[in-house]
């Protein structure tokens, strides 16, 4: 590629060098040719050479450099478009080759450099690392495993410049800052870098599926015994399958009772407002079986704090205190440093209750989004950087991730046609999310 991309300089070169050696072999001749000066002119002008008759001036010669002038602008006519034809394939060539090497240096940064792939994992699938959990004073409580979230989906919830921003500065006072601008050591090209790598390990739409729904299918597996009084190995897949079949029957019962109420939204062109009829039935559980619409809410429950591939496509992870590090799970003395329970998790975690993010208990979420319909939308965009969201939210700087489909229109770094978009899965459905818009807006 670089061998192609360089051709026209090669080429350039050559006839430079042509030209030079051609003005020096003129030069010798014609100094060799010269006669020395042995008198005057006066002297001189009788023994002079005639010099070329008008008759071949304006015959031979000039049929000579009017030919020549003719096989060089019929050469000029023909390898300027050509080379203009090919200019596009060049530029991509260099694109390609530019997203190559820089991905390759961002690779050996997440792999050996920035050590990413410590907390992270291979690949970007998820991971854990210890951390030293404190107090307000800095007094240590326990030490901890901080589960890390999966990379290889972070560009279906977070533009590009979003990234870049927790790269430069941290988060949540556990990812630590890496780019200068928030003291970290690896320089703006470097995290450019590291975008490109990000962008080669992101995974389609069916695996984060599979995803989603290997961690829901953990959870409800948990939910089942602790109401069964059994064990977790006890409950097997026909029983997960089932319940999840009953609370996702509950969303169709809701879409029966909304065209029920205005035929119109049978219609396939109605989808849309079909979906926002359907969701404000569910979020009141108006006509809806009591018992079937508190499934329901337990479905969202379930989906809000999903545990699987380290918590990646849950909302607890910013919005509750402790699911990060299991603050509600068994403690040990060789992993914890402790064998009692960090206080005020005695009782488990508080789903909700705030951490990185906002509290949503109280009936919060019904005070920020009006209806329904704008807090399930604000969940499926997230929160743009300086854009207002709901009643009062004031502008932020991006960290809430969507949980719909994005696509990218901003790429970071050299490379790669700006104008170029670039489309990313959803990391939730729309029937996920109208779940957790359920459980949170009744919280």
């Amino acid at each position: 590629m670089l061998l192609a991309a360089s051709t026209p300089r090669t080429i350039g070169f050559v006839i430079l060098t042509i030209v030079f050696v051609g003005g020096l072999v003129y030069l010798f001749f014609n100094i060799r040719g010269a006669k020395s000066e042995v008198g005057s002119e006066i002297e001189l002008a009788a023994n002079r050479r005639d010099d070329v008759r008008d008759e071949d001036l304006e015959g031979k010669r000039l049929d000579f450099a009017l030919g020549a002038n003719l096989v060089m602008l019929t050469i000029i006519g023909i390898s300027l478009p050509l080379y203009w034809l090919g200019e596009p394939g060049r530029q991509q060539g260099r694109d390609k080759d530019t997203a190559r090497i820089f991905t390759n240096r961002g690779e050996e940064i997440y792999l050996e450099g920035a050590q990413c792939v410590t907390c992270h994992g291979v690949d970007g699938s998820g991971g854990s690392t210890s951390f030293a959990l404190t107090s307000e004073t800095g007094e240590f409580i326990a030490q901890v495993s901080w589960q890390a979230p999966a990379l290889n989906t972070v560009l279906s919830r977070f533009s590009e410049d979003e990234v870049l921003h927790t790269l430069n500065y941290g988060r949540n006072g556990v990812m630590p800052a890496w780019g200068a601008p928030g003291g970290g050591p690896l320089t703006e090209q470097q995290l450019q870098e590291v975008m490109f790598y990000l962008r080669s390990i992101q995974i389609p739409a069916e695996r984060i599926n599979e995803q989603v729904e290997a961690g829901l299918a953990q959870a409800v597996r948990e939910h089942l015994a602790v109401s069964n009084g059994g064990e977790v190995g006890e409950v097997g897949d026909e029983a997960v399958s089932r319940w999840l079949a009953e609370a996702r029957g509950v969303r169709e019962t809701a879409h029966q009772l909304a065209i029920s109420a205005d035929a119109s939204l049978a219609d396939p062109e109605n989808a849309d407002d079909l979906r926002w009829a359907a969701l404000d039935i569910l979020a009141d559980g108006e006509g809806l079986d009591r018992e079937a619409w508190e499934q329901y809410q337990k479905y969202g429950a379930l989906l809000f704090a999903n545990p699987g591939t380290a918590g990646s496509y849950s909302c607890a992870r910013c919005h509750t205190y402790g699911f990060s590090f299991g603050a509600d799970e068994e403690m040990t003395l060789r992993v914890n440093g402790r064998d009692t329970p960090i206080e005020g998790f005695e009782d488990g975690l508080t789903q909700g209750g705030g951490f990185f993010g906002p509290n949503l208990r109280g009936g919060s979420t019904r005070s920020q989004f009006e209806s329904a319909k704008s807090h399930a939308e604000f969940i499926e965009l997230g929160q743009a950087v300086g854009a207002t969201y709901g009643r009062g939210g004031s502008g932020g700087n991006g960290q809430m991730p969507g949980f719909g489909p994005r696509v990218e229109t901003d790429t970071v770094g050299p490379g790669i046609d700006n104008d170029l978009e670039t489309p990313y899965p959803a990391t939730l459905t729309e029937e996920q999310i109208d779940a957790i818009v359920v459980y949170e807006r009744n919280l």
